[in-house]
């Protein structure tokens, strides 16, 4: 071969050493921040034959990709998270809705399977146990495989239940239904709260909560709304009738496929999410910045739902006697209590919490919905007292209107804050909050007419009054002390 030809050299055809460089130096002395360069060399053009040697600007001459850094938080459109974020949230309203649809009928169920009142109100609470002791299974089983398939699973069986109940031939039949009905429909509310860790940063978080609880809030309204005319119309068995992917985790993985050229930063979710046991979740309750504010969560829901699911026996007795369509009519206010409540408590929680310092103090955000929450005691004495002493209607629609609204202005704080605090594990932690809430309910529900019958209306509702200050006077000394300690660490203007 003559020695003076020339050889080809097929770049492409031959192995390359890849150089990853972070903060490349320009010539005019700047620096590019923020973004990694990956620079691919060839061993043709390492050759020395000329005397040369590789500098950074043959690195530059040699780039193939420059890799563009973005956020999780942004790599879907405005319109893309408000789809989900409604299509979650209007989901989660199957939770709340199917426990109090049929609250009007509770003496037609008793009539037409045969069975006591007792019975009929332990097919509420079992509803509420289940959606709480299965909120700890939705929660690990989503963190592990991601939230859509988890989702569609439990939706599945939650149909199926349904039309168990539809067609119930006896209470223990409907007692075992409306268990897995509850049990599976829990998965919205968990999923739902972990959806928005996984799309919405933090500084957002306490308005997008009060979103999610829209429909969750009046879904106890709409609920008796519908279901009392159904049951005046065709009979009470008719009540009954009635997302993308988003974990990090999978989410990251799916988009660095899809986009070589571009990198998240800030994904909760590094490595692959194992499957862990749902009961380590109840393990969050021995954590000290955080059982105090799912205990003042729990009291305020429990309580909630306890006088919601009593208001259609007393409204059904003397000296009201009202109809079912109208006793489905008269929870309307609560849920405008309740609509107006959940869009300001997120509102103020966020506003609070850059007042009180985001990163500084995260219980800053729960001071406007602790101070509000003293609503629902103040509620409860009016409820139970005018109850008792079968006063005006008016009297009970206060106490009622005052209780939802001082539940549902604190249910975006608490929610918000607990994500905050527990980002990698959010759908565990809300599940531990899930299944506090439901799980008090059932539990103060269960006992609620028997001990009532012993005490009365008025004391029963005492009772429930001192232990919803008690959980608030609590949470609020501890979200003071957090201040104070932070006010000698941070900048002034972070802290009063």
């Amino acid at each position: 071969m003559n020695s003076n030809n020339k050889q080809v050299i097929n770049h492409e055809s031959m192995p390359k050493i890849t150089v990853r460089s972070h903060d490349v130096d320009d010539n005019d002395g700047s620096k590019e921040q923020g973004n990694t360069h990956i620079f691919a060399i060839y061993p043709s053009s390492l050759s020395f034959e000329n005397g040369s040697t590789i500098t950074a600007e043959a690195f530059k001459a040699s780039m193939s990709i420059e890799i563009k850094e973005v956020s999780i938080y942004h790599i879907r459109t405005n319109r893309e998270r408000n789809i989900i974020l409604g299509t979650l949230s209007m989901i989660a309203f199957l939770l709340p809705f199917c426990d109090t649809v049929y609250l009007p009928a509770l003496n037609a169920i008793t009539d037409s399977l045969k069975t006591s009142d007792t019975f009929v109100v332990i097919s509420i609470s079992i509803y509420l146990f289940m959606s709480g002791l299965f909120s700890l299974i939705w929660g690990s089983i989503s963190d592990r495989f991601g939230r859509k398939y988890t989702m569609i699973v439990a939706l599945t069986i939650f149909v199926l239940a349904s039309i168990v109940c539809i067609f119930a031939p006896n209470i223990m039949v409907f007692i075992v239904s409306r268990a897995i009905e509850g049990g599976a429909v829990s998965s919205t509310l968990v999923i739902g709260q972990a959806l928005m860790t996984d799309i919405y940063p933090e500084e957002k978080r306490g308005s997008i909560t009060g979103f999610f609880f829209l429909p969750f809030n009046i879904g106890p309204v709409i609920g008796p709304l519908i279901g009392g005319p159904l049951s005046d119309t065709f009979g009470w068995r008719t009540m009954l009738i009635f997302v993308p992917e988003t974990h990090q985790h999978f989410v990251q993985e799916r988009f660095h496929k899809d986009n070589p050229s571009k990198r998240i930063i800030d994904a909760i979710y590094n490595k692959k999410p194992r499957f862990e046991k749902p009961w380590k979740s109840l393990t969050y309750l021995n954590d000290l910045t955080i059982i105090p504010y799912i205990a003042v969560s729990a009291s305020t829901f429990a309580t909630l739902y306890t006088s919601l699911s009593l208001s259609s026996t007393y409204l059904h007795q003397n000296p009201y006697n009202y109809s079912e369509t109208i006793i489905g009519v008269l929870f309307v206010p609560c849920g405008v209590a309740m609509f107006t409540a959940s869009l300001l408590g997120g509102w103020i929680s966020d506003k609070a919490s850059n007042y009180f310092g985001r990163e500084k103090c995260p219980e800053g955000r729960l001071v406007p919905g602790l101070i509000l929450s003293t609503c629902t005691p103040i509620g409860l004495m009016i409820y139970g007292w005018t109850f008792h002493y079968k006063t005006h209607l008016s009297g009970p629609l206060i106490g009622q209107i005052l209780l939802s609204f001082g539940q549902a202005i604190l249910e975006p704080a608490v929610s918000s804050y607990l994500t905050i605090k527990k980002p990698e594990e959010a759908a565990a932690i809300c599940a531990v909050n899930t299944f506090a809430n439901f799980c008090a309910a059932g539990v103060i529900l269960t006992g609620a007419i028997p001990l009532e019958s012993v005490i009365g209306t008025g004391p029963f509702f005492c009772l429930m009054c001192s232990i919803n200050v008690f959980t608030i006077g609590f949470a609020s000394i501890l979200v003071v002390k957090c201040i104070k300690r932070r006010k000698h660490t941070v900048e002034p203007h972070n802290c009063m």
